[in-house]
């Protein structure tokens, strides 16, 4: 049995000490957030810190922001990171999403939301697995849904909230997101207004 008076080692050089073993904890309880930044860093798009871009932006891809979006975002079945240079100022839905830098508006995720500790969000999250660090500034609400049905009503909730203002509505087309079809025929009253006035005329 171990002398308690003698002196204790030091715990730098101690493999088994406190520290260690609380970085050992904290580096496990993080593997679906490692295997997901190691997934996005394959096969993804990048913007850079110097683009702007403002209307309605729809990928088939992975993509990772760091410049500036206004305007509405879809990555449906793909992953959408923000850097910490990024400021996304639009709606979101994408399979996963990670942000470090700055997010106003909602956001939807079939699997993960996660908010990094460099991040600011203000908006409405909706996502079964929701993640806040500490550090992480968060304003809003969180939705965290429980069954497939649930997550269906909430797709078919959120879809109105991916409209840009400024862009025609969509219409969904065999599951995807398309521009709807606009018809750019004169009315029938507009016609018969113009006939009056030709007889008015004459």
């Amino acid at each position: 049995m171990a002398n308690p008076l003698d002196p204790k080692p030091d715990a730098n050089l101690d493999s088994n000490s406190f520290l260690s073993g609380m970085n050992e904890r904290n580096a496990g309880e993080r593997p679906f957030a490692e295997k997901l930044d190691a997934g996005m860093a394959k096969d993804r798009s990048v913007i850079g810190k110097n683009i702007k871009f403002r209307g309605e932006l729809i990928g088939t891809e992975d993509l990772h922001i760091e410049g500036t979006i206004e305007g509405t975002v879809i990555m449906e079945g793909h992953d959408l990171s923000i850097g910490r240079e990024g400021e996304i100022n639009a709606n979101i839905h994408a399979q996963n999403i990670v942000i470090n830098g700055k997010l106003t508006g909602d956001a939807l995720a079939d699997e993960l939301i996660e908010i990094r500790n460099t991040a600011v969000v203000k908006g409405n999250l909706i996502a079964p697995r929701i993640q806040l660090d500490d550090g992480g500034k968060f304003r809003g609400s969180m939705d965290m849904v429980d069954t497939d049905d649930e997550m269906k009503a909430r797709h078919s909730e959120f879809k109105d909230k991916l409209v840009h203002p400024n862009l025609p509505p969509k219409e969904e087309v065999s599951g995807k997101y398309a521009p709807a079809r606009k018809s750019f025929a004169p009315k029938e009253g507009a016609k018969d207004q113009a006939k009056e006035a030709e007889l008015a005329d004459s």
